[in-house]
């Protein structure tokens, strides 16, 4: 029967090292996954400040958005209201029997339909 047991040469090369070429890559390869790594995570906080300043912003809009739907609806009203005060001799609603109810109900649906226009819009 053959001998099966491995026999070991004190000429034969140790394979359990890496050359040291091999190791001063080795190196340089990790060195510079470091390196990528830093830079990722560098890149990762710049995107989340990016992301906490684009939320703030979208923010601002929604509540600029609703300021100026405020402010639409009442303007329209406060212009006849200041044009209805201008206090003309001849206006006609005056000798109308229900010309200042008409005038009311003129300022209460101009103020309706903006409300309902800027709704629509989702600016409300």
């Amino acid at each position: 029967m053959p001998n099966l047991t491995p026999t070991h040469h004190d000429d034969a090369p140790d394979r359990t090292l890496m050359p040291a070429e091999t190791v001063e890559e080795h190196a340089q390869k990790v060195e510079l996954l470091r390196e990528i790594n830093r830079e990722i995570r560098g890149l990762n906080k710049e995107m989340e400040d990016i992301r906490e300043i684009t939320e703030d912003q979208l923010k601002v809009t929604v509540e600029t958005r609703k300021v100026s739907a405020w402010t639409a609806i009442a303007v329209v009203p406060g212009a006849l209201a200041s044009l209805y005060g201008s206090n003309f001799e001849h206006m006609p609603e005056l000798k109308l029997t229900y010309g200042w109810p008409l005038f009311l109900a003129a300022l209460a649906s101009t103020a309706l339909a903006t409300y309902v226009a800027v709704r629509r819009k989702g600016w409300l």
